[in-house]
């Protein structure tokens, strides 16, 4: 039996089944809940904390929960200085990762995805315990997109009246890029929900043939191939004439599903409509990825529905061969 300290609290693990329970339990809170921790220090490479992650899950497996002997070791094993001891625990302790001298369950869980070489799902659990930090949470929020990451780094710490050393600049960028979805460049092959935010410029590229025959059907005398979109936010794009300054339309990218339920289809498109008004626009283009298939390699669809701008519209489903 092993006790792992949660928060103020004691959790006694004699089973994989019980370990589960509480890694499903830890990231259902997560999900729930906002911003957790206020402190930030993050001092150590990333590649060097996820080793370090997969040590403690480890000597977890051996029945040693504590960070001393697992960050003694690992510097031992790695031939690195005894003092970076004093940069590595605080680290941990602003991630969620250590408290009270024990590592937490969230850390065992992402050591065990290390073990298990589960890149996709480390990157996921990495985000949300990312997240429960408000200061890393405000500069993802910040950060427009991959390329902005460090300038919103510098910002955000200045804002809290931090110097900043340049390790801390790098080390926080480096951790931030490697769960922001944003910065992992866009890839259709295997599509997650998560990797999806990287690829809503080339989503509206895809949809191009399949709006033109949509704007056919309702007699709209657009060609999407001359039009320009601009983003408004990630889920909103605003549509002008190539060469032009007038806007006459907008894109609309719901979240993406996870089946192709027509209950589930028409609440999504319901909700896009919040943002569509008769007559202001020529054209509104909605678009809704759809995930089908197995969980390790699953396949995109897309939902495409053109309105008119007297509320007139037509819609079709396609497959993605990419």
């Amino acid at each position: 039996m092993v006790v792992i300290r949660v928060g103020d609290h004691e959790e006694e693990i004699a089973t994989a089944e019980e370990l589960e329970r509480l890694c499903r339990r830890l990231r259902e809170e997560l999900q729930r809940g906002g911003c957790r921790f206020n402190s930030w220090y993050i001092r150590i490479p990333p590649d060097r904390l996820l080793g370090l992650l997969k040590k403690a899950y480890i000597k977890y497996t051996q029945g040693v929960v504590g960070t001393g002997e697992v960050i003694a070791e690992f510097l031992e094993e790695h031939r690195l200085s005894k003092s970076l001891y004093r940069t590595i625990t605080p680290t941990l302790s602003s991630l969620g990762l250590a408290a009270s001298g024990k590592f937490t369950g969230a850390a065992v869980e992402v050591g065990r995805l290390l073990a298990e070489g589960k890149t996709d799902e480390v990157k996921t659990r990495l985000r949300e315990l990312v997240l429960r930090n408000c200061v890393l949470k405000e500069i993802m929020e910040k950060a427009g997109d991959c390329s902005e990451l460090e300038k919103a780094v510098e910002s955000v710490l200045a804002a809290y009246g931090k110097s900043i050393r340049f390790d801390e600049l790098k080390y926080t960028a480096e951790l931030l890029k490697m769960v922001h979805p944003k910065c992992e460049g866009c890839d259709l092959r295997c599509p997650t929900a998560e990797r999806l935010a990287a690829c809503v410029e080339k989503l509206i590229q895809l949809s191009h043939p399949h709006m033109r025959e949509l704007f056919e059907k309702l007699d709209i005398s657009l060609l999407p191939e001359h039009l320009d979109h601009v983003g408004v936010d990630g889920s909103t794009y605003l549509l002008s004439v190539r060469g032009t300054a007038k806007h006459i339309g907008m894109v609309l990218i719901g979240g993406p599903l996870e089946s192709a339920d027509l209950q589930q289809l028409k609440t999504a498109l319901s909700r896009l409509d919040e943002k569509i008004a008769e007559g202001v626009y020529e054209v509104y283009v909605k678009i809704l990825p759809i995930l089908e298939g197995e969980e390790k390699c699953r396949t995109l669809k897309l939902l495409i529905e053109v309105v008119r701008g007297d509320l007139e519209r037509v819609s079709k489903i396609v497959k993605l061969s990419s």
